[in-house]
């Protein structure tokens, strides 16, 4: 989308309303394949009356066949070479002489051109229904293009030619403004004063910093003191969470919408707040508000978990470095131990020999302090490794009780069965921390069953001399729980309702009175049979697999595979060098350098990527952004300068590429551009040329690594990759070389967590059929979502 200087909302660019209702273009291979006619074609065009008409109605067919539409055109628009191509081919030997086709037989042509294909021209009793569904999607995706797409989808299905774009640009706008005054309704109704006055309170200015401005800001690391800022914005969004959690439901408006709304919250300065309709401005932060409160949650929760995992490695490396010292202490004294020993049996000493004299002889091979030292040591028990463990968890008792304690006294967790142990013990210390108390110094019966496994308890308890049970050790129970509280989160035992990752499975399903509807809607086909069938045809195609590769296992197909008869192992050997790897690196060594600039230009000449990056609210948008101010921001990003760097060293302002910045540069326009990228590429004919199968489209998942300049939640400490520094792991689906979906994840994360959701996510036309990766891609349930999704 773009703005223009009309009323009327801009859905389409320019050169996108020309792609759209702009006379087809045709190539050599183009011309012949929608010039081609059947029989029925060529006797509809037979039937005008005069070459000049049969013509006209060739071009009618031809550009019909090519965009589903009809053009209001005249002879000076037709390109020659398309006369010339249906002259030699149809009416051999003669010549044209363009004549002025009268209005109703170009009208007549298009009816009957229409009625051949199937199709029926646009009529106004057409209008309530689109509209209707406009209305429908804008409370999926509010965005224009999206509802034009999907209504060109509609009219395609319905065998409607499409109307003028004024027509669909006046009923999006009609929607959309409907859809707008419908929210703005129901928001300003649902509201009460106290949330009024919440909403109103964000937005007054405190000094140099707003409550709003602080909200937006986000966390840098999880320090003691950045979580105390996290959790008192937390607390500040309670209320106006509270009233959204209530009110969203009742929009009927979907996740994408709620998430657009907020960024537009987050955009939007607090003047610009100011300025637009209250009901508007309502919605934007109540939409931020659901949105932020739940990120607020993530963050604690991996703040937790961040701070449990360093506690977890610091003292089992203690108790491993304490009992290793400890063996070997004992190993470093046994053979002097033994040599005292030794005495008490010595021939040599007579019986009469003083003991005094044995000492001396003893205190020789092992001194005093050493001696009584390694005799203490043999008289206890041992203290095991897992003492040692608790020991040394004592000893960050304050550490835990700074970062963990606060963080699990603000979460809400709760539990998919009824009686669940680990959330009752959490709640148990919660009304004792708030009482100002300690775990120990609550009664023993208090302490809630089946959270103290029996080889524990020793180590959790404390016993009177007869070995039973007199009190609770509480900083080493309240460890033992947050360590549960971490494991069961992540194993999804526990959850969070009021949270983006950390919810319960069935809150991502839709009700049990809209399933039907849903699947409907879905249309996957093995939905539509019997579970068994689906299981059945899946083992019966895997059995024609292994008995393909086997065949060509035989026959020596598989020349990177050999078969050891006698370990009964397949063993793999690395393929020989391309022999023509020399030809290509001298092909490639041909071509010239070019700077980046230039690569910009030549590439958004050829898929015009560039008018992807459309502005976040195109119809306040002072102006249209100039190519070289995106590629400048886009470079300014890619290469880590920021705008200020980039307004340094080229003639741009930086006032320019700020505002272009945050006008254009978005997740969402990102990944349109790289579609229109990706698309470009896949039309190339030498793309099929890149599979290794020309039956199967294989796409590879893998991730890479990047340290991060700058500290945030994200980024995390790995020294395999990042030495002492954090980063972050770009995620990336590819598909013959071509990217077509990346997504950022934490360096602890399991990659196979994202696997189908960056296939499912992947918005350009390269759909790959088969999904390949490493062992990091695999566990239990991709391989029947990838299956079941198709």
């Amino acid at each position: 989308m773009r703005a223009d200087r009309s009323k009327r909302l801009t859905v389409l660019s320019e050169a996108e309303k020309l792609a759209l209702y702009g006379l087809p273009d045709f190539d050599d291979f183009q011309r012949a394949e929608f010039f081609a006619l059947t029989e029925a074609e060529r006797a509809l065009a037979d039937r005008r009356k005069g070459q000049a008409e049969r013509v006209w109605c060739l071009l009618q067919i031809g550009y019909f066949k090519a965009k589903r539409a009809f053009f209001r055109f005249s002879w000076q628009d037709v390109p020659p070479a398309d006369i010339a191509f249906l002259i030699e081919r149809y009416f051999p030997g003669t010549s044209l002489v363009p004549q002025q086709i009268r209005a109703n037989e170009h009208y007549a042509q298009r009816d009957q051109i229409a009625g051949l294909f199937g199709y029926r021209l646009w009529a106004e009793t057409d209008r309530a229904e689109v509209a209707g569904k406009a209305g429908v999607l804008a409370r999926r995706d509010v965005t224009a293009t999206f509802i034009l797409t999907e209504l060109l989808a509609l009219l395609t299905a319905r065998r409607i030619v499409r109307p003028g774009y004024t027509t669909l640009q006046a009923i999006i706008g009609e929607v959309l403004m409907a859809e707008r005054r419908r929210l703005e309704h129901l928001v300003e109704g649902a509201l009460d004063k106290v949330a009024l006055a919440a909403l109103q309170g964000l937005l007054v200015r405190e000094e140099t910093l707003s409550e709003l401005a602080a909200l937006k800001q986000d966390a840098k690391h999880f320090g003691y003191r950045m979580m105390v800022m996290e959790r008192q914005k937390r607390a500040t969004l309670t209320p106006l969470y509270h009233s959204a959690k209530a009110l969203l439901p009742k929009l009927d408006i979907s996740q994408q919408n709620i998430a657009y709304y907020a960024s537009l919250a987050h955009y939007y300065t607090i003047y610009d707040l100011r300025r637009l309709k209250p009901g508007q401005t309502h919605l934007y932060l109540l939409c931020y508000a659901w949105q932020r409160y739940r990120q607020l949650t993530d963050n604690l929760v991996e703040a937790f978990g961040y701070h449990m995992n360093q506690l977890e490695l610091e003292t089992k490396e203690e108790s491993e470095t304490a009992f290793a010292g400890t063996q070997a202490s004992r190993q470093q004294e046994a053979p002097q131990v033994g040599r005292v020993l030794l005495l008490y049996v010595d021939e040599a000493v007579d019986d009469a020999t003083p003991f005094g004299a044995v000492r001396h002889q003893a205190f020789a091979i092992l001194p005093k302090e050493a001696l009584l030292t390694a005799g203490r040591r043999l008289c206890e028990k041992p203290v095991s490794q897992l003492e040692l463990r608790w020991q040394a968890v004592d000893r960050t008792a304050a550490r835990y009780k700074k970062h963990l304690r606060p963080l699990a006294m603000a979460l809400d967790v709760s539990a998919s069965t009824t009686g669940n142990p680990w959330l009752a013990a959490l709640s148990w210390m919660k009304g004792v921390f708030s009482r100002q108390q300690r775990l120990s110094q609550r009664p023993f019966d208090e302490i809630p069953g089946d959270t103290i496994p029996e080889r524990l308890r020793p180590h959790l308890l404390d016993a009177d001399a007869d070995g039973n049970p007199t009190g609770l050790r509480g900083d080493r129970y309240e460890f033992w729980i947050y360590r549960q509280l971490r494991k069961r989160l992540a194993a999804g035992e526990l959850h969070l309702d009021d949270s983006l990752q950390h919810r319960r499975f069935s809150d991502e399903l839709v009700t049990l009175d809209r399933t039907a509807e849903a699947l409907r809607d879905l249309d996957i086909p093995w939905l539509r049979q019997p579970l068994d069938a689906t299981l059945d045809a899946l083992c019966a195609e895997l059995h024609r697999l292994w008995l393909t590769f086997d065949r060509d296992l035989r026959l020596g197909k598989l020349r990177h595979l050999e078969y050891d008869p006698e370990r009964k192992t397949l063993l793999w050997r690395k393929p020989r060098i391309d022999q023509e790897e020399a030809l290509q690196a001298g092909f490639y060594a041909r071509l010239p350098a070019r700077g980046i600039a230039d690569v910009f230009r030549f590439v958004n000449e050829r898929c015009h990527f560039l008018l992807a990056l459309s502005p976040l609210q195109p119809r306040y948008a002072k102006k249209i952004a100039d190519d070289d101010s995106l590629m400048a921001v886009i470079l300014a990003q890619a290469m880590n300068h920021g705008n200020l760097g980039m307004a340094e060293t080229s003639d741009i302002p930086y006032h320019v590429l700020e505002a272009t910045h945050q006008q254009h540069l978005r997740l969402s326009t990102l990944k349109a551009a790289n579609d229109r990228v990706s698309n470009f590429i896949a039309s190339l004919g030498i793309f099929p040329l890149y599979s290794f199968d020309p039956e199967v489209l294989y796409g590879s998942v893998d991730g890479q690594k990047f340290r991060s300049a700058d500290p945030t939640i994200k980024a995390r400490h790995s020294r395999k990759y990042f030495g002492t520094g954090k980063g972050v792991v770009a995620y990336t689906l590819l598909a013959n070389h071509v990217p077509l979906e990346t997504e950022l994840i934490g360096a602890h994360e399991h990659e196979s967590y994202h696997v189908f959701d960056i296939c499912y996510h992947n918005t350009s036309d390269i759909a790959p059929t088969a999904i390949t990766g490493d062992m990091h891609s695999i566990n239990r349930a991709n391989f029947a979502i990838c299956t079941g999704s198709g």
